[in-house]
């Protein structure tokens, strides 16, 4: 498994120690179907006497965790529009050993057919998989925490559910959660009721023309959104959500379909389109050209042969991104994680963390912050107040004031590839869950925001006690930094509330 480092191809650098390959997903001696890992232990040894591991998935369903690996949070930073690929200063492999796995079966370079249905049937995979995975590189009594993004909304609890379920910390010591633009409460739930106050917050960068705007205005109104966010989107929350929502029309049988209010979503995207023709829903702020990609097209990085060797794909496939993981094109059949699973585990790990960011249409604020207010754990229902406190990235040599003065030094920690600091959104806690809003990030948290999620990583961890703490990153190379001093003040994404006691 292991993989040298130094002969990565296009990479100029050592990136260091890390394993790669497949295992299976069952002790059987005949088992045939594996997922594939890319397992990096800590670069940093302060922290190599530390059990722990985290683990990335990407979401899709069927979208490989490789692509967060090479454009995200891995120790290669490769992201669209690079001309060529640089060392990440905010790797997360920095933090902990990090393991990024392509699962379901069906992903990537994983191996087998195609057989799963629902969570339970991925967890069951996955289940299978790590405990020969902690076998192979013994990490038996291991802390494990679970972090990703959007399917893994679904994905992450339901894992993090049955590794808690197994009651064996030898193998499944579940410590945290986290998910950045998480699907975990529905498409119903988390798309069209939301979608038209989306447009009216972000219009500046969204901006339709007024009978268009009008029309969705009024489509929102008509289909009971308005009245529907006006009465639940609310803090503390008045209720449990009623199902089906107010755009469903009801038959007689019991039976109910959509009135095509759940085309709002659709129809703000295309007239945002007309505006911007590469408009994203993934990151408003992007703009035409589109950027280059090195992982879209048959000549990706993870199609190249050398590659593949590298890191033991065998024999050597065709790599996609994405790719449909349900057999015959169905769809999930679970419910949403925010029902049981996610609750679950809150309450057993009391270390949850939801992330979020502004520039994300796709899975957007107040479609999550719905969600957690449908949500009961703890004994409660949501949370009680709107989330107001800052959320504070340390400052870590780079300083915008100081940057022509005679005696900066702009070879600061990072470089090659700043980040911001200061208070750069808003967070909230209660009950074992943490809440934070990132400005400027998109649909991809570590992506768009990496400072911002290396903060956040330290939170899982229980480096750091607070979101909102002043006090300079954990990693030793930039832990002397001095933070700016003053007051914080609130946080910086205002949270949209209709009544009660916001």
């Amino acid at each position: 498994f292991f993989v040298d480092g130094k002969k990565l191809p296009l990479i100029n650098w050592d990136v260091g120690e890390s394993y790669a390959g497949n295992l299976p997903i069952t002790d059987k001696k005949n088992e045939t179907s594996e997922l594939f890992f890319w397992f990096f232990p800590t670069a940093t040894k302060e922290f190599v006497d530390k059990k722990e591991i985290v683990i990335w998935l990407n979401g899709g369903p069927g979208c490989s965790s490789l692509l967060g690996f090479l454009k995200e949070n891995g120790p290669i930073s490769w992201g669209e529009g690079m001309e060529k690929p640089k060392r990440n200063p905010f790797s997360f492999h920095l933090l902990s050993n990090v393991v990024w796995l392509e699962q379901p079966v069906g992903v990537g370079f994983t191996k087998g057919n195609e057989t799963i249905y629902n969570e339970d049937d991925i967890a069951k995979q996955f289940i299978g998989f790590w405990k020969n995975f902690s076998k192979t590189f013994g990490l038996e009594g291991w802390k494990v925490y679970i972090a990703g993004e959007s399917y893994a909304g679904m994905y992450g609890p339901y894992l993090a559910k049955h590794m808690l379920d197994q009651k064996d910390k030898k193998y499944y010591d579940l410590s945290g959660l986290l998910v950045y633009d998480g699907i975990s409460w529905g498409d119903e739930l988390q798309l069209s009721p939301v979608a038209f106050p989306y447009l009216d917050q972000h219009y500046s960068l969204m901006p339709i023309d007024q009978p268009a705007f009008a029309k969705l205005r009024d489509l929102d109104k008509s289909c009971g959104f308005a009245d529907f966010r006006r009465e639940y989107f609310v803090y503390p929350p008045k209720g449990l959500i009623p199902s089906p929502l107010p755009h469903a029309k009801v038959h007689p049988n019991g039976s109910y379909v959509d009135r095509g209010c759940g085309e709002i979503f659709d129809l703000i995207y295309i007239e945002a389109l007309k505006k911007n023709p590469c408009f994203n829903i993934y990151n408003i702020v992007d703009r035409c050209p589109e950027r280059n990609d090195p992982l879209s097209g048959k000549d990706s990085w993870f199609n190249r042969r050398d590659v593949q060797s590298a890191i033991h794909v065998k024999p050597h496939v065709k790599w996609a991104q994405c790719k449909q993981v349900f057999p015959d094109g169905v769809d999930d059949q679970s419910e949403p994680a925010g029902v049981h699973a996610l609750p679950q585990v809150i309450e057993q790990t009391n270390n949850v963390i939801i992330a979020e960011g502004t520039s994300d249409y796709l899975l957007s604020l107040n479609g999550i912050l719905l969600g957690i207010q449908n949500m009961t754990w703890g004994g409660k229902l949501g949370f009680q107040q709107a989330p107001s406190d800052p959320f504070y990235v340390p400052s870590y040599g780079y300083d915008p004031e100081k940057m022509y003065d005679d005696d900066y030094d702009s070879n600061f920690y990072g470089h090659e590839l700043p980040a911001g600091f200061g208070v750069m959104g808003t967070t909230h806690h209660e009950r074992g869950l943490w809440f934070v809003v990132s400005q400027l990030a998109g649909h991809e948290g570590p992506e768009y925001t990496p400072s911002a999620s290396f903060r956040i990583l330290e939170k899982l961890l229980g480096r750091i006690d607070s979101l909102s703490q002043v006090s300079a990153f954990t990693l030793p190379q930039i832990s002397n930094i001095t933070q700016p001093k003053g007051e914080l003040g609130n946080g910086t994404v205002k949270i949209p509330c209709w009544t009660r006691d916001c």
